[in-house]
């Protein structure tokens, strides 16, 4: 089911789970990264060890068989990396995916994690965002399931770096390794294309929040040969728009995704050379939302040639059949919410201002299962 589909009931929760998800994001504290043993890692041989965001260390004896994800970025990893015959169970916002109509959802915005749904499953693995709460990833391990659990990329190199880690705990080593070539080939095409091109100031803009350094959006936006106008004025992770930097940077470009309604209409933004103007690019939401390869380099491509035309005339990305989906929307403006990836549970969580965004408020509890289909 494709996100623009979505009731019309169903669609102001989603914005307003959108938004706490952002302030969740902006408060968190960074979990350590999974870690893998080299020499495992390299021979792709089981049993292997790894050490989760979490922190606790989690052993796989075999290659798995059955594969849950609770997150679509990890899905669209998973899709990549050859391992989409073993998926069984998924979340909502992961049903672009060629294929995914075959699987069971086990993570909606509306319920949030099934966990006897997922343990009916009998998954050998289940993939979970970093953001999950320790009572649900306790729960499905008291259950007998192995569960792994990874942290949000920042930066296209972390998207590298997890799917490295997914396809060596699903046994995809090689399947991981020919994914980040590609990845990483396309995103240099693209950046060699416009390296010499003047980068023009730009800023992501969705629901009132924004981005700053230290996130993949930011790190996208730069390969594609933009300025990141919030993390010029020094802010960091995600948040609500501080109106005067807007006015005071006066980016020349804006960024949404298809889910967005668009630019508001307030004179901080107005005045803008991007309002005036009328530069704005569109990217589908699942690959601006979700930190996984495909996402990245159509992120970047749909960036760079939609702002530097003329360089990246003859710039087309080199395909890989692992990577169909079941939906070619680009440029939709329905209000649905973003499927941003990260997700939460936390009760109550109070975020700090950051430079170049609004102060952050505090997250209502009642909606937090929204909040764990997304990441």
């Amino acid at each position: 089911m494709d996100k623009s589909d979505l009731p019309d009931e169903m669609r102001q929760t989603r914005i307003t789970a959108t938004l706490l998800v952002l302030l969740v994001l902006a408060a968190a504290v960074p979990a350590p990264a999974l870690a893998t043993d080299s020499t495992q890692s390299q021979d792709c041989t089981f049993p292997v060890t790894v050490t989760d965001a979490k922190g606790t260390e989690v052993t796989i004896e075999s290659a798995p068989q059955a594969i849950v994800s609770l997150n679509p970025s990890a899905a669209q990893t998973l899709w990549a990396v050859g391992a989409k015959d073993k998926v069984v169970g998924i979340s909502e916002y992961a049903t672009y995916l060629d294929g995914a109509d075959q699987k069971t959802i086990v993570n909606t915005a509306s319920g949030g994690i099934n966990v006897e749904q997922t343990i009916a499953l009998e998954p050998d693995l289940v993939l979970a965002p970093g953001t999950i709460p320790n009572e649900t990833i306790d729960n499905l391990r008291s259950k007998g399931l192995t569960v792994v659990a990874f942290d949000t990329p920042t930066s296209v190199d972390g998207v590298a770096t997890k799917t490295t880690q997914i396809g060596r705990i699903t046994g995809h080593c090689t399947g991981a390794a020919e994914t980040n070539d590609w990845m990483r080939t396309n995103i240099e095409t693209i950046e060699s294309a416009v390296a010499e091109t003047d980068h023009p100031r730009a800023m992501y803009v969705f629901y009132g929040y924004t981005v700053g350094a230290n996130t993949f959006i930011h790190d996208a936006m730069q390969r594609a040969g933009l300025t990141n106008i919030m993390a010029q004025a020094g802010s960091s992770g995600y948040g609500q728009v501080n109106k005067e930097i807007v006015r005071e940077r006066n980016p020349e470009w804006f960024i949404v995704n298809s889910d967005d309604p668009g630019i508001p209409s307030d004179p901080a933004y107005n005045e803008t050379i991007a309002v005036q103007q009328n530069q704005t690019v569109t990217v589908p939401v699942h690959y601006m939302n979700q930190p996984a390869p495909r996402s990245v380099v159509e992120a970047v491509h749909r960036m760079a040639t939609s702002v530097h035309p003329d360089a990246t005339e003859d710039v087309e990305i080199q395909p890989r059949n692992e990577f169909q989906i079941t939906t070619t929307t680009t440029t939709a403006t329905s209000t649905s919410t973003a499927t941003t990836d990260a997700q939460t549970t936390t009760t109550t969580t109070t975020g700090t201002q950051t430079p170049g965004f609004g102060v952050a408020v505090g997250l209502v509890g009642l909606l937090a299962a929204f909040l764990l289909a997304r990441r």
